[in-house]
């Protein structure tokens, strides 16, 4: 039993000893976390970048009925510019059918304190509720990896712009 207790510990020390492989499996062990982070960092940064397309091209929206505040109940128009701003160049409807992005314009009436009513309605504090036009807009963007706490392999991104015409 001592000449393989012997045999266990010369081996153990030759081992102990022998550091030349030590860098490639450090490496082998280390690389599948830099590559999630690498592919993490880059989806988070398309998320991001279209985050900031979608305020833009809805808040250019939104700024259309602020043109023609006679008509500033004319959502399908705020509607049509953001998606306009959005590609960067005029739309025919059956373009705006085919694209990934969907955009929402409401027109409501609302008090200073937030409260939303009809806008032939008075505000508490006696003041004729302010005319706004919201825009929102959406697009689902695929993913490079599956991350399984997303639940999917696409993440939907919104942006929301909001005025008040009157």
């Amino acid at each position: 039993m001592s000449i393989r207790l012997a045999l266990l510990r010369d081996v153990t020390r030759r081992l102990g000893a022998c550091r030349s492989g030590n860098s490639a499996v450090e490496f082998s062990l280390a690389i599948p976390m830099l590559v999630l982070l690498g592919f993490g960092a880059f989806d988070y940064g398309t998320a991001q970048v279209e985050s900031v397309r979608l305020n833009g091209a809805a808040r250019a929206g939104a700024q259309q009925s602020l043109y023609n505040s006679n008509a500033w109940q004319a959502t399908d128009q705020a509607e049509q510019t953001a998606l306009e701003e959005y590609v960067g160049h005029a739309l025919t409807p059956d373009q705006v059918a085919a694209m990934p992005v969907s955009a929402t314009a409401t027109a409501f009436c609302a008090c200073t304190a937030g409260a939303t009513l009809a806008c032939t309605a008075t505000c508490p504090d006696g003041a004729l509720p302010g005319r706004f036009v919201s825009v929102d807009m959406t697009r689902t963007v695929p993913l490079t990896l599956p991350y399984p706490w997303v639940g999917s392999d696409e993440v939907t991104v919104a942006g929301r712009a909001v005025v008040r015409v009157r």
